[in-house]
């Protein structure tokens, strides 16, 4: 068995071809500036508001504008890291609702720019052991929880970003991201309500059969991300989407997602956006049931 699943992931290389890769330049300077009140707070603030109303697409996408023009005159790992959260949503969100794949994937890269640029600011140890050579599971482990934001962001688009590139890209940034997220969830396991439970999920479900997942410990996780963070739809999203599709249980599949979508997505006014598009994405997955099993 374990001489034919070797074959496969040979092959399955092979097919990949040279694979896309993303190197972060750690050893460059993070972008620093004196810090200036002189339309830092103006910007800032004209892009909470436009934050606010992200659930509109323009609106996001005026978020991002204000927050990045605020960026560059005082340069912080916070304000990065919402730039990275923002971008992701646009990608993972808006575009990848609209099927422009070309768009989404330019946004998960985006995000795990601004990701990249939020690590050197909130974790300079980590940037420094991967600047002297140190693998990225044994350097992150330097990150402060101040940078779980960071971490997040970086983990969860590196993620998508990879997977959007093909097996063999998925497979060389495994080990990195789950190192990521697991320092994460060390450090604080409910950060995005619940957000490392739900990268568990996923990550086992993707992962049973090739590379040492379980859909066991899947399900696991992903009960623990619902039982968490119950008012944030897209646990379960995920669930029907990774794990039931991999089981072939065309029933929890449908129920699931047809509790996402009776959901009230404003239950918790501060994740009604997210919410909204989870219930798109679920009415989405319903409609291809049929093509799924």
């Amino acid at each position: 068995m374990r001489f034919k699943k070797a074959i496969w992931l040979s092959a399955a290389l092979a097919v990949s071809g040279c694979a896309t890769t993303y190197e972060a330049k750690w050893d460059e300077k993070p972008v620093t500036a004196a810090p200036t009140a002189e339309g830092t707070a103006s910007a800032t603030s004209e892009g909470d508001a436009a934050w606010e109303a992200r659930g509109d697409k323009n609106k996001l996408i005026e978020a991002i504008t204000k927050w990045e023009a605020a960026f560059e005159k005082a340069p912080t790992g916070e304000l990065a890291a919402r730039l990275s959260r923002a971008h992701y949503l646009l990608g993972d969100g808006f575009y990848a609702l609209e099927n422009d794949a070309e768009a989404r994937d330019a946004e998960y890269q985006k995000g795990l720019d601004w990701a990249t640029r939020s690590l050197k600011l909130s974790a300079p140890e980590f940037a420094k052991a991967m600047t002297e050579g140190k693998k990225h599971a044994e350097a992150i482990t330097l990150a402060p929880k101040d940078a779980v934001p960071a971490m997040y962001w970086y983990a969860t688009n590196l993620g998508k970003w990879a997977a959007s590139k093909g097996f063999a890209t998925r497979l060389r940034y495994k080990d990195d991201i789950k190192a990521t997220m697991d320092h994460v969830k060390a450090l604080d396991e409910l950060y995005f309500f619940a957000g490392p439970w739900r990268y568990f999920g996923s990550f086992e479900a993707v992962t049973a059969g090739l590379a040492g997942g379980s859909l066991e410990k899947s399900e696991q996780n992903y009960k623990k991300a619902v039982e968490l963070a119950p008012n944030y739809l897209g646990a379960k999203v995920l669930w029907a989407e990774f794990l039931c599709t991999k089981k072939q249980d065309k029933a929890t599949y449908k129920k699931l997602l047809e509790e996402v979508i009776a959901a009230d997505a404003k239950v918790d006014p501060s994740i009604a956006p997210e919410n909204t598009i989870e219930q798109q994405k679920a009415k989405k997955l319903l409609a291809e049931i049929d093509d799924k099993f």
